[in-house]
């Protein structure tokens, strides 16, 4: 079977399977594949065949493109063969969106009817979960000894740490005291693949004159999972404060997420550079 007039720029059968899972709802690609299960090899009845199995709109031109691309594939291939990598590419993107899913966490006063996770537990989970990086960033960083111990684990296991942290002001941050997190992970100074970050003091021009702060609370493991939130690193955020937070399980947004970190901290030009244990 041929078409002359069917456009040059035809999308490949794997794309345009992916684009049906993803725009047409189950009863229709169930449908889709009970049909496709009795055809030998496309021709001219097939699409109507399709648009016909379960009608709605724009069945039409959605089942003209599953044939047209087909056609352009392979025209041996057969109609069995295409439900079941439709059949295949349902069940990934079914898998896909149950992994990509937020859960909750709070810290301070919890609710009985509703099912959340405690800020502390959720990043314990988090930092545990990390096999290759582990990026921790936090505004203040106080106490935290089990955080602080976890992050050691890690890094024993080979995952490389980035911790990121707001420093005093005597140190030319925003924080008041004479101290800031480095202090809550002295421990860890000495360890080879934990390494430590700051916002540069003279890239924090903001308007009107102001300067801002490395106020961000963020703990991902392996480009995979996050955890976004309010609370600081600190004993009384992790447990005594009214804190929200959210565990994002979504790679691409986590791996985009991380990525802009990275590419601060990667740029010669900064504006996260590297932070002295000692100031």
């Amino acid at each position: 079977m041929t078409r002359p007039d069917v456009p040059l720029a035809i999308p490949p059968l794997s794309h345009v399977l992916s684009g049906l899972v993803a725009s047409l709802p189950g009863t229709h690609l169930a449908a889709w594949i009970r049909v496709l299960r009795t055809v030998a090899t496309p021709d001219e009845r097939t699409e109507s065949f399709l648009a016909s199995a379960h009608p709605g709109a724009g069945i039409g031109p959605r089942a003209s493109l599953l044939v047209t691309s087909w056609i352009a594939t392979n025209t041996q291939l057969t109609g069995p063969a295409v439900a079941l990598a439709l059949e295949a590419a349902s069940h990934r993107y079914e898998q896909d969106l149950a992994s990509h899913h937020v859960e909750i966490a709070v810290s301070g006063p919890v609710s009985d009817a509703v099912p959340i996770r405690l800020t502390a537990s959720v990043a314990v989970d988090v930092i545990r979960a990390a096999t290759s990086g582990l990026l921790v960033t936090s505004y203040a960083a106080f106490g935290v000894q089990e955080i602080v111990s976890e992050i050691w684990a890690a890094a024993d296991r080979g995952v490389s740490v980035d911790l990121i942290l707001e420093t005093a002001r005597s140190a030319g941050g925003r924080l008041g005291g004479d101290s800031d997190g480095r202090t809550a992970f002295h421990d860890l100074r000495f360890h080879p693949d934990v390494h430590l970050w700051q916002w540069a003091n003279d890239q924090r021009h903001g308007s009107g004159g102001r300067r801002g702060s490395m106020h961000a609370k963020v703990i991902a493991a392996d480009r995979v999972i996050a955890f976004l939130g309010s609370a600081n690193l600190t004993d009384n955020a992790y447990t005594d404060n009214l804190e929200i937070g959210a565990v994002i399980h979504d790679p691409t947004s986590v791996a985009n997420l991380v990525d802009h970190f990275t590419t601060l901290m990667r740029s010669e030009q900064g504006p996260l550079i590297r932070l002295l244990w000692s100031p």
